[in-house]
């Protein structure tokens, strides 16, 4: 698995812990790993649609599906 990816999962998955949106929005200038990671923006920008859902944007996140495949991590998660 590339460190890119590895390293931008790890990211991700503690800015969620948290309910950090001010890192989540800033990740093209803070998350590790890119423009590998996202060169472009339809991969993680769903990520705020479903933030938007929640009743509560800024709760932290249950991770329901992490892991690896073909490099890339599968991290799903779920919101209230």
């Amino acid at each position: 698995m590339p460190d890119w990816s590895r390293d931008f999962d790890r990211w991700a998955d503690a800015a969620l812990a948290a309910g950090d949106l001010d890192t989540l929005v800033a990740y093209r200038d803070r998350a590790p790993g890119m423009p590998f990671a996202h060169p472009t923006v339809e991969h993680f920008v769903p990520l705020f649609l479903t933030l938007g859902t929640a009743t509560t944007p800024d709760a932290p996140v249950e991770t329901t599906v992490d892991g690896f495949q073909f490099g890339l991590a599968k991290r799903s998660f779920q919101v209230a």
